[in-house]
């Protein structure tokens, strides 16, 4: 069947694309322009840009051009010109807004980290709908390149496959637009922030059916952290060709190469416990100077083929090739706390060579029809996903202790590279088989129900040739065999008067990778959700709000057999329940918000015997209230093409370490932006904590991760169109 899969994938000519960025009209008008892509096929509307902070479609929750306002979960869609208002620099930062998510709980370390409804989701992250790499969490996606980002909460493997149940984040890429953009830009800001974009799209050929997008950015910075800096270059170029009025295909592809200092963390005492020799400053770096780089490379080549046959059966195919790299190498802190006089750290450097291929095919067969007053919207479809990660390097080397109140480099001394005695070099192989049914139900003038199944068939296989048996020594092979059947549930009434509630059951599941001491492999962790909701949305469809209260259960936790360390036992338990209300859109003809609150109460249930003290405790990471405001104001009927925005940022306390012995005190940041327009000119100024507060976004142990200092950037742009 994976074969088949890959001829099916080959039939299509691979061309490299580059696409991404966002485009402004040439009217001197501050906005996105409206663009269209020429192809009759609705599913574009849920790829194409959207006007403003709020959308009225999203494709994740039901990979079909569903409206949010007749979808039984709750979602939330970040589009460009948010993301560009905000000046996001990242996805982490662009996600800061969404309720339920605590985006950059380790701080600026050059990665992707987020946590949704209380669970980390930072390795389930999809890119145009499909999964991308097992070791995704090592990498930081350019957020130029985005047309919107999509989340999806709660449980979402009737769709997806395995995953962790706190939900899913969609990376839409852009794509070639109907209406032509040509425009380059510039920034500037403080530690060094530099970067240099491009977007161009346009036809190429008189009738318009066949279509480019060329998307490139270049940037670099320091940072308040002493001898930490990055660089990143980012290209995409697409390709979109309507070969008739029924059928269009687009190609994606982008690459992408980063260079980064990874920043860690810094002790406890002296961040947020008390240190007799007083607090230690921010910008101390606990590595190697000019040893510590890392350096990633990340390629996608792919396409979506569409084909309707009518105008009740359509065909869709996505493929995508992925392919990424992970060199380099970065300095922890100790597990224990200082030392006797709280000034020196145990260090140890961690050094990884990854390697990680990834395939994902995914086959989607919509028919509509009626069944007495009953529309139904049926989606038959067959996914398969097959990645390959290879360790060609994963392991440590020593370093001797560091004052971190009087650092002295010049002195290091750096042992021998020692591969992990856990046995993680090797390679993982998986193969993800899933066939999945979802029906759409609309009827009675308002009743929407979305009923769900899936199958998958999972296999997970870990090579570890240094990875001794309990009796022998002699490597062995980990292998997890895991089938899964998921569902999902869901009944929504929207009334005349844009009011929706709705409720809602989803399941998710990840496989374990492990024995127990009777020699049977490990069950999947399984993930329910249950999830009471009422959505409002205006009738103009710029304005809408969603108020969501749910309850998740996790379960088959594994942990270390107290009577055979070698092998686990699956008795865990979490549970998370929660409150979430988000508004956002256009509240006046000259007044824009992004608003949201989330109250988490997550708790360790069940425990097993060799982490017992961690049951009833709050898992570390996770804030129990958060809260964010964003305003822009239009200003262009007193003063032409000026524009202002402002907003705040609260997260509250997190436990610090597993035992729930210490906390991490709450934060609130203050960000701001003005933009100005002139002609083809579009100037901003951005700024982020204004008030350059130092604070922590959370620890682990005995490590804490400082949030980001005072952030100002300035930006042009030049339309040429």
């Amino acid at each position: 069947m994976f074969k088949q899969a890959l001829l099916v994938g080959s039939c299509a000519c691979a061309q490299l694309v580059i696409g991404v960025s966002t485009a402004e009209e040439a009217t001197g008008q501050d906005q996105l322009p409206e663009i269209s892509v020429k192809t009759q096929r609705d599913e574009q509307s849920t790829t194409t840009p959207f006007k403003g902070y709020k959308a009225s479609t999203a494709q994740t929750a039901t990979k079909t051009n569903a409206k949010l306002i007749e979808t039984p979960q709750s979602i939330t869609v970040v589009g460009s010109e948010q993301i560009r208002d905000q000046g996001a620099q990242s996805v982490t930062e662009a996600l800061r807004s969404v309720a339920g998510v605590d985006a950059g709980q380790y701080g600026r370390r050059g990665q992707d980290d987020f946590t949704i409804r209380g669970f980390t989701q930072s390795e389930f992250v999809l890119r145009d709908g499909m999964r991308m790499f097992l070791d995704q969490a090592w990498g930081q996606t350019e957020v130029f390149g985005l047309e919107r980002i999509e989340v999806l909460k709660g449980p979402a493997s009737v769709l997806y496959g395995q995953s962790a149940p706190g939900g899913l984040v969609n990376l839409v890429s852009k794509r070639p637009t109907d209406k032509p953009i040509a425009q380059i830009g510039l920034g500037y800001g403080n530690y060094q922030q530099k970067q240099l974009s491009a977007d161009f799209s346009d036809s190429l050929n008189e009738s318009g059916s066949v279509r480019y997008r060329l998307v490139a950015i270049s940037s670099a910075s320091d940072d308040q952290v002493d001898y930490a800096d990055r660089q990143r270059t980012y290209i995409a170029p697409s390709l979109t060709w309507d070969i008739s009025d029924k059928t269009s295909l687009t190609l994606l592809s982008s690459y992408q190469k980063s260079q980064y200092v990874s920043i860690r963390g810094l002790p406890a005492a002296g961040t947020v416990k008390h240190n007799p020799n007083g607090d230690i400053p921010f910008s101390r770096y606990i590595g190697v100077p000019g040893l510590n780089t890392i350096t990633t490379e990340q390629s996608l080549l792919g396409y979506e083929l569409s084909h309707a046959f009518n105008d009740q059966i359509k065909f869709k195919q996505n493929l995508r090739y992925n392919t990424f790299n992970f060199d380099g190498s970065w300095v922890n802190g100790g597990n224990n706390n200082l030392s006797a006089g709280q000034t020196t750290w145990a260090r140890s450097m961690s050094v990884r060579d990854i390697d990680v291929q990834s395939l994902s095919v995914d086959n989607q067969l919509s028919l509509q029809f009626q069944t007495a007053s009953i529309k139904h919207d049926v989606l038959l479809g067959m996914d398969i996903l097959h990645m390959n990660s290879k360790r060609e390097k994963f392991g440590t080397r020593s370093l001797n202790t560091l004052n971190v109140y009087n650092p002295n480099y010049s002195n290091t001394t750096i042992g021998n590279f020692i591969p992990t005695a856990t046995g993680h070099l090797g390679t993982d192989e998986l193969e993800q088989y899933g066939f999945y049914l979802q029906d759409h139900l609309k009827f009675g003038n308002g009743w929407n129900v979305v009923l769900g199944l899936r199958r998958d068939e999972t296999s997970l296989l870990q090579k570890r040739p240094l990875l001794p048996t309990p009796t022998n020594h002699t490597p062995r092979r980990l292998k997890a065999d895991p089938g899964a059947t998921t569902g999902r549930a869901g009944v929504l009434y929207e009334f005349s008067s844009g009011i929706a509630p709705y409720l809602s059951y989803t399941e998710s599941f990840m496989p374990e990778v492990g024995n127990t001491s009777d020699g049977g492999m490990l069950k999947p962790t399984t993930g329910k959700q249950k999830e009471a909701g009422v959505k409002f949305e205006t009738a103009d469809k710029r304005f809408g709000t969603n108020v969501s209260a749910y309850e998740i259960l996790l379960e088959n936790v594994s942990s270390t057999d107290p009577n055979n360390t070698d092998f686990s036992i699956q008795v865990g338990e979490q549970r998370h329940r929660g409150f979430e209300i988000e508004a956002n859109g256009q509240l006046t003809q000259h007044l824009s918000l992004v608003a949201s609150y989330t109250l988490i109460d997550a708790e360790i249930t069940k425990a097993g015997p060799s982490v017992a003290n961690t049951e009833g405790k709050r898992p570390i990471l996770v804030p129990k209230n958060m809260a964010n405001l964003w305003l822009s104001y239009d200003l262009s009927p007193w003063l032409p093409g000026l524009r202002i925005g402002a907003g705040a940022r609260y997260t509250g306390d997190k436990a610090g370490d597993s035992s729930n012995s210490y906390t991490v005190p709450s934060y609130t940041v203050l960000d701001a932006a003005l933009y100005y327009q002139t002609g083809p000119w579009r100037f901003a100024l951005n700024g982020r904590n204004l008030s350059d507060k130092e604070y922590i976004v959370g620890c682990n142990g005995n490590a804490c991760y400082p949030g980001d200092p005072r952030m100002v950037m300035f930006t042009a742009n030049y339309n040429f169109k």
